[in-house]
């Protein structure tokens, strides 16, 4: 078992194409005794012509087969970039950092079906490419690994929630708040295989997209156009009558559910119930704030602690809404648990690298419905 002090970098970019998010992770032990911390963080924002591409390509719209490969390359040279921005920040040569763990944006999820069989998704980012830019050893592909075993795909961040959130007598939920909304529920004392972790709806893909679309702003933020507008009942019922929130767990969806048709439906919906550009706002933040709410309570016992992050967790409005639905369980932003508030996926990213380097089996797998624990992702060595 190892026990010495190791440094493990963790790279995310998320559907929202905003950003990856790059963090610097020691860790301590191996296996399920892995202790793991936040060393150092950085948000790069991305480019603003490759954004918009991996927008529309997230959203939907049919890309070339040429175009999806040079958008793959340059996903993987702004994770590089973003892994070099992060050493040189925390003043950490590259020899001193063991591995690289890399969860890039999901450009295609199809989810497994009974009469389809296996999932499978294409996630952007070629590792290799990374490793030859940053030197670096760098674990990824570890959805494609769930879908391998039999899971849905995700989250695999279950894992990783667990070794950092798990104890002998609190019950916490981590609910992350990016372009997708997940939650983790680890109860008191909780095993590994008892964990529940789904993705529960639209996080902020919505928000962003209809910020940009009706007030040509890049998001909502604080919430305040949410603030100043009126939860549109009937709207939100007809939302909330959707497919993937009458499934039960596990399930995985992804931003090409939540936008592009998707978005252009959900314009006509609230043209049909005549509801207005704020309303909108409003009924669209109370849509996620309501399935997150709905998720954490359904769970087999109220959480002790809720543990906000992401990108959404910023959204006064949306955190807001959430406080008050999931009262009087007791709601922390991540600092209370010393880490950066958008830092959630770069460090699970680390902490599965860490498990991938040791062999350990990093995966809850009765969350995902995977048929049993699988040692998720590969390994690309320069």
């Amino acid at each position: 078992m190892a026990s010495d002090r190791r440094t493990f970098a963790g790279l995310y970019c998320g559907a929202g194409a905003d950003g990856v998010d790059a963090a610097l992770v020691t860790v301590r032990g191996s296996g399920d005794r892995m202790q793991a911390a936040q060393k150092h963080f950085l948000h790069r924002p991305m480019p603003t012509g490759l954004a918009k591409r991996l927008r529309s390509t997230v959203s939907g719209w049919a890309a070339p087969a040429e175009g999806l490969a040079k958008l793959d390359r340059q996903v993987a040279s702004t994770l590089a970039k973003a892994c070099e921005a992060l050493l040189r920040d925390a003043a950490v040569p590259s020899k001193h950092v063991e591995a690289a763990g890399l969860i890039g944006p999901m450009a295609a999820y199809v989810p497994p079906t009974p009469s389809d069989g296996p999932g499978s998704l294409v996630e952007l980012g070629s590792p290799a490419s990374v490793a030859r830019e940053t030197g670096l050893a760098v674990a990824a592909g570890f959805a494609a690994s769930d879908l391998a075993a039999g899971g849905v795909g995700g989250p695999v961040t279950a894992w990783p929630d667990w070794l950092l959130f798990r104890d002998g007598r609190l019950s916490r939920v981590v609910v992350q708040l990016g372009a997708i909304a997940s939650i983790t529920f680890i109860g008191s004392a909780a095993a590994s295989c008892e964990v529940v972790a789904y993705e529960v709806g639209p996080g902020t893909v919505l928000l962003d997209a209809l910020a940009r679309r009706l007030f040509d702003l890049p998001f909502d933020e604080d919430g305040a156009l949410a603030a100043r507008g009126k939860v549109h009942e009937p709207l939100l019922d007809e939302l909330f009558a959707g497919s993937y929130f009458r499934c039960d767990p596990p399930k995985r969806t992804g931003a090409c559910a939540w936008s592009g048709a998707a978005l252009e439906r959900l314009e006509m919906m609230a043209g049909k119930h005549r509801c207005g550009a704020k309303d909108l706002m409003t009924t669209v933040t109370e849509l996620t704030a309501r399935a997150v709410a709905v998720g954490v309570l359904g769970m087999t016992e109220r959480p002790h602690e809720v543990a906000l992050f992401g990108g959404g967790a910023r959204n006064i409005h949306l955190a807001g809404r959430i406080r008050t639905l999931l009262s009087p369980c007791s709601t922390y932003a991540a600092d209370h648990y010393g880490m950066d508030m958008q830092a959630h996926g770069a460090i699970c990213a680390a902490v599965l690298a860490a498990a991938r380097l040791d062999g350990t089996r990093a995966h809850c797998h009765a969350a995902t419905g995977a048929a049993g624990p699988a040692t998720l992702g590969g390994l690309w060595v320069v």
